[in-house]
């Protein structure tokens, strides 16, 4: 079993590449979005805040996994572009859904920054990278959800490989091997941090 694990290492890899690139592009549009609806919100405009903040709610309130299976029904499986018919990745989908709590959290997040920095604090910047770092661990983790709607991440492509061998230690001996990809993720993360933190003082 350890042998057919290592063999398919590179195409879990693969996989795993799939979760890093879900998570990176939902951090980049969340956060771009994010910050935008904190500056209408820190406008204090009543044509402009009210609907910012009942965006950010419901970016925000929404589980990530509901809004997983809303996008992928509501998004066609397919648009025409230019008279040409091209497919949705089943991987845009996922980044679509897991943009949205982003969208909540970094709204959240740049309006504390900017009132922060309003009142004073220097060290508002870095609050907000670190939880920002966090959060973006947390996304990572929550791509494995996109196995359930079909997307070709890690757990999907380790689904595939226990379908060809039904035996129950094998199931757990690659789950277990998935779990230390999301481990090791978190690990580099978590020194980055560290050493982050550490350049500061």
């Amino acid at each position: 079993m350890i042998e057919t694990l290592i063999a398919a290492t590179p195409f879990l890899a693969g996989g795993f590449a799939t979760n890093l690139l879900i998570a990176a592009v939902s951090m980049a549009l969340g956060t771009l979005i994010g910050l935008m609806l904190a500056a209408l919100r820190a406008a204090g405009r009543w044509w402009t805040r009210p609907p910012a903040e009942l965006a950010t709610s419901l970016c925000r309130n929404v589980p990530s996994f509901v809004l997983l299976f809303y996008v992928a029904f509501m998004l066609p499986v397919e648009v025409e572009v230019a008279g040409h018919l091209l497919a949705i990745p089943l991987w845009v989908k996922a980044t679509v859904a897991l943009t949205i709590p982003v969208v909540g959290f970094t709204s959240d997040q740049g309006l504390g920054l900017r009132r922060q920095r309003a009142g004073g604090d220097g060290a508002a910047l870095a609050t907000f990278f670190v939880a920002w770092m966090q959060y973006f661990l947390i996304i990572i983790m929550a791509s494995a959800t996109a196995s359930v709607i079909g997307a070709d991440e890690i757990v999907g492509r380790a689904n595939r490989l226990i379908a060809q061998d039904h035996r129950p230690a094998f199931l757990l001996l690659t789950y277990a091997y998935v779990s230390l990809w999301f481990m090791a993720a978190g690990l580099i993360f978590s020194w980055g941090l560290g050493r982050f933190m550490a350049s500061r003082h």
